[in-house]
């Protein structure tokens, strides 16, 4: 295969051209799943790139992307990367005003969309001052408005091309010619991600083609996506990627506004049914199927790779999840973030290793720095660094601020200049991201969390790190997370447990898990208060990072009522 990594289309087409009767996309629905072979979504993916063209999508528009998972999405995703276009994707559980600041930082052209996400716009205002092409997305018809800025100009609507069942292509039947567009160059601007906003504003990331270069040889290294296999995967890029790399992709059924309703048994339905091979679930999705199948006693044979991100893996995750794996399935865990997605890994043997560490304070064991990729830990500090020096290095072995440098890091945030100056150290031309994670590299060079910088809670003793408290408390029985905030000023904090139990525990149970807590959370001496939350609040793309402000704002308020 001779065509440019970095080239997604390209990628594709190849396999459309080598196999265009290989299963390409299966796409869920609420009673049966659609099947996509390489060839029709070739033709799907063609007229959707004609549509939009007439429509005045062309090189470099900026298309902000609001269609539910399924093939219109998938289509519109690669139509627009046909073009040359620049998606923007936005996670549609941010919130209104979330979604209109980020539109207003990415300044989208074009605004691709259903007719729900529409109604938003044109009420709450949402990149009012850069649209002027508006695509409507409805179940079985694709409209076409080409507009003036104020949204009046007449619209032109065109049927939606109809994708007859699947089955395979008859012998003779012409297919769309694949695209003849000119190869993009490394440089040129690809896409732009936003950060999921768990522990502040989301910010856009800019990918530019050489960024999805570095992304598509990890993601051949961590070895989920292996020509030929099934993949189902949670988090939605990853699924639109698959077939450019020879794999079917599940496109599941998913609420992406509260990702955290994901229904465990339409999830094992799909990969038993599909005979899925690899699997990507964030951790508390892994956690939720986990539980379910083992309730019913299933198995899910014919997985063998799964892969989590999006945060730190939980060693009582990763064994629920073995229980109802085959035997000779790996779990590995990823480490990265929307800047750089894919820096570290881990795969289960190396958890159950450090496991122990991990529940005596050690923080959580990331595994080893994927290939490319240079990892350097530094001394923990809040403030903007424009240059590298070698005199930021945290001492070896103690806990810093981790940062990367390699080809998958993105560009600077849109339009956030003093965020990105904060993110960003120049090493001599080579632009260096610092993680906002705090952590250490141990005598092997393999990663361990502490926590996120912005989350360490500052008391008057020192500085506590979130992942060297919380598995000691996690490890508690009836505990099913907890989370370790500050309440007050930087520097003058007092440390505050926030637990949650497993779900069913009864009112008396509850009491006796707090009991057991105080007796294991020494290290934060005998006043630290535990309060009792009945569902912490989590992030919007994956479900499971704590959003721990949320968490000492709550708990400010009612250590406040208590003391009153």
């Amino acid at each position: 295969m001779t065509t440019p990594l970095f080239d997604v289309v390209a990628m594709t087409e190849h396999w459309t051209r080598a196999h265009p009767d290989t299963v390409a996309c299966r796409v869920d629905r609420r009673r049966h799943a659609e099947t996509l072979t390489y060839g029709r979504l070739d033709e799907l993916i063609t007229r959707a790139a004609t549509r939009l063209a007439r429509a005045g999508v062309t090189a470099g528009t900026r298309a902000a992307v609001m269609v539910p998972p399924g093939r219109e999405l998938v289509a519109v995703v690669l139509a627009l990367l046909r073009l040359r276009a620049v998606p923007v994707l936005i996670d549609p559980g941010l919130g209104a005003r979330a979604i209109g600041a980020c539109l207003a930082q990415a300044a989208p052209d074009a605004f691709i969309a259903v007719p729900r996400a529409h109604l938003a716009r044109l009420v709450l205002g949402w990149a009012r001052d850069s649209v002027h092409t508006t695509v409507t997305l409805a179940t079985s018809t694709l409209w076409l408005a080409r507009t003036r800025h104020s949204g009046e100009a007449g619209t032109q609507h065109v049927p939606a091309p109809h994708v007859p069942a699947a089955g395979p292509t008859p012998l003779g039947t012409p297919r769309v010619a694949a695209s003849s567009q000119v190869a993009p160059d490394a440089g040129d601007l690809a896409l732009i991600a936003f950060t999921s906003g768990s522990t502040g504003p989301p910010k856009g990331v800019p990918y530019r083609h050489r960024h999805l270069a570095g992304q598509t040889g990890l993601l051949a290294h961590v070895g989920a996506l292996q020509p030929g296999s099934t993949v189902y995967s949670t988090f939605l890029p990853f699924a639109v990627a698959a077939p450019s790399m020879g794999c079917a992709a599940v496109i599941p059924r998913l609420d992406l506004r509260h990702p955290e309703r994901t229904d465990p048994a339409a999830m094992a339905r799909s990969i038993a049914a599909h005979g899925v091979r690899g699997l990507f679930a964030a951790p508390a999705l892994l956690d939720r199927l986990a539980r379910y199948c083992l309730r019913r006693g299933q198995v899910l044979d014919s997985v063998e790779i799964v892969l989590t991100a999006g945060a730190p893996l939980p060693f009582a995750v990763l064994r629920r999840a073995q229980r109802c794996l085959p035997a000779h399935a790996d779990v590995r865990s990823v480490y990265g973030a929307t800047e750089c997605l894919l820096v570290s890994m881990a795969d289960a043997a190396e958890l159950a290793a450090t496991a122990g560490a991990t529940a005596r304070g050690a923080g959580t064991c990331l595994g080893g720095v994927l290939p490319g990729n240079r990892v350097r830990v530094i001394r923990i500090t809040d403030e903007a660094i424009p240059r590298w020096s070698d005199d930021l290095l945290a001492p070896p072995g103690t806990v810093g601020e981790i940062t990367v440098a390699g080809p998958a890091v993105g560009d600077p945030y849109l339009a956030r200049p003093d965020e990105s100056a904060l993110a960003r150290i120049d090493d001599h031309g080579e632009p260096v991201h610092r993680m906002g994670d705090l952590g250490r590299q141990d005598e092997q060079g393999r990663l361990w969390f502490a926590g996120r910088k912005s989350e360490r809670v500052r008391t008057a003793d020192g500085e506590l790190y979130t992942d060297q408290v919380e598995p000691i408390v996690n490890a508690v029985p009836g505990v099913r997370r907890s989370a370790l905030v500050g309440v007050g000023a930087p520097g003058g904090q007092h440390p505050v447990l926030c637990v949650e139990c497993e779900p069913g525990t009864s009112r008396r149970e509850r009491r006796e898990v707090v009991e057991r807590v105080r007796a294991h959370a020494g290290a934060l001496g005998d006043v630290a208060p535990v309060l009792l939350h009945p569902g912490f609040p989590m992030d919007v793309r994956h479900a499971s990072k704590i959003r721990r402000p949320l968490l000492a704002r709550w708990a400010a308020r009612k250590l406040g009522r208590e003391e009153r």
